[in-house]
């Protein structure tokens, strides 16, 4: 059997005697068998008696530093003690030592906390996915869960990201018909890449937020958000309707990516919140610059009663064009609209929105109305949980160079959503979502058709 030297204060190995069944007090040395130093650590720590645990867990690291009874002590009882640091490295280290689920999830719970003291909340939050991995059952899992969403909101820092793979009828925006309109008076045909194409869509986006003040009042947030899209065509190789010759198509003549910056401030007021945002940024079209961006908008909120509440929006955007032909565009979008909360927690919207478009060109100069009705469920349908949303949209293009009458879409458009809550690992939740549209147009380059299927993953926190 191991035997090892611990040298402590005199009140110190009092307790640890008394923890021994010896009655010596005066002496400030002790010999202690090494598995009985363990459980006289692991005593003393949940006796509160952190300093005597800390020190004979240091003792018995220092004789093998990969004890990992010893280090859960240190990573437990460190925190305490104001070294933090110390914890997390402990904690990080049994659980690279643990063997089964339960001292992973045991050691991954107590870095999380170490992390937490040490206000690395985005640290604390890995640590905390690691320890949803291996959560012994579903009540321990819903603790963790809570937990996260705790870091989560003292976090300074929020970061999200995520991906989908959307299959689509038509991934580039292309017309069904092949006439250019359909009045009767001009008729033709248009290219290949004009009509719509089959494909797959892939999108990442990764966005990061700092709350760099806040009060019982108000916040002020700096942000930045990319989005990146890459399509694959079903078919790279397809027939000109116009000559029926062969024509090679490029997936990435439909790859995108945006890049935006913001600056946020939210006040909570008497009836509700106001929110100010400024953001600007880029959007690049098939590998080339297509137009710089800056936007401000105000959001408010009034709840009229427990269950109801208003909500308005309006945002002023200003669109540089990389393409001196297409010049500038400004961009106003007003919103507004209901929320219901019913008492079982479902919630119904409704939202009218107008947008007035002034471009230096006709194609950018537009009015556009829409209607819109959502409805999400609070609890799940059997495993799956749902949101539901459909609307109607209406665009009046004063002046359009191939038509006399300028050009009119209407159309409808829809969505679901569905979530699996209790498929979820590391705090992540698979959801797939359907989209459709459907837009008549009196130019028939414009009456356009869209479904798709997107599948992602989302945070549960």
């Amino acid at each position: 059997m191991q035997v090892h030297r611990i040298s402590r204060a005199v009140k110190a190995t009092s307790f640890a005697l008394i923890l021994c069944g010896a009655g010596v007090e005066a002496q400030t040395s002790v010999d202690i068998p090494v598995e009985e130093a363990r459980v006289i650590a692991t005593r003393a720590l949940f006796a509160g008696e952190t300093e005597l645990a800390l020190q004979i867990a240091r003792s018995l690291l220092a004789i093998d530093p990969d004890d990992r009874d010893a280090l859960l002590v240190v990573a437990a009882g460190a925190p305490r003690a104001g070294a933090a640091a110390e914890g997390r490295r402990a904690g990080a280290r049994a659980f690279a030592l643990s063997r089964t689920d339960d001292q992973r999830y045991e050691a991954a719970r107590l870095t999380a906390l170490a992390a937490v003291n040490e206000e690395r909340f985005t640290l604390a939050t890995f640590w905390l996915r690691r320890a949803l991995t291996v959560a012994p059952n579903e009540e321990e899992r819903a603790r963790t869960l809570r937990d996260a969403g705790g870091v989560r909101r003292s976090n300074p820092w929020s970061t999200t990201f995520g991906f989908s793979i959307v299959p689509s009828n038509n991934v580039n925006g292309g017309a069904d018909k092949n006439e250019v309109d359909d009045l009767g008076t001009l008729t033709g045909n248009l290219s290949a890449d004009a009509l719509a194409l089959e494909g797959v869509r892939a999108t990442l986006n990764f966005g990061t937020k700092y709350r760099f003040y806040q009060s019982e009042r108000d916040r002020a947030t700096v942000g930045f958000y990319y989005q990146a899209a890459r399509v694959q065509l079903r078919d790279e190789t397809a027939e000109d309707p116009r000559t029926g010759d062969p024509v090679e198509l490029d997936s990435g003549d439909y790859s995108s990516d945006y890049l935006q910056v913001s600056l946020n401030y939210d006040r909570a007021l008497q009836n509700g919140v106001l929110g100010i945002g400024l953001d600007v940024g880029s959007f690049d079209y098939g590998g080339e610059p297509y137009y710089d961006f800056r936007r401000l908008s105000l959001n408010r909120s009034i709840p009229l009663s427990d269950p109801l509440l208003l909500f308005v929006s309006a945002r002023r955007e200003w669109q540089n064009f990389d393409n001196d032909n297409l010049g500038e565009t400004m961009r106003t979008n007003v919103r507004t609209g209901l929320s219901y909360k019913f008492d079982g927690g479902d919630r119904l919207s409704g939202t009218i929105g107008r947008v007035l478009s002034d471009g230096d060109v006709s194609s950018q100069t537009f009015e556009e109305w829409s209607f819109e009705l959502g409805y999400s469920f609070a609890e799940p349908i059997g495993p799956v949980s749902l949101s539901l949303s459909a609307g109607v949209k209406k665009s009046d293009y004063e002046f359009y160079p191939l038509s006399p009458d300028g050009r009119h879409d209407e159309g409808y458009f829809y969505s679901i959503n569905l979530g699996v809550p209790d498929v979820e690992y590391a705090g992540f939740t698979p959801a797939m979502t359907i989209t459709g549209s459907d837009t008549e147009s009196n130019v028939g380059r414009f009456t356009r058709n869209n479904l798709s299927v997107g599948f992602s993953v989302n945070s549960a926190f």
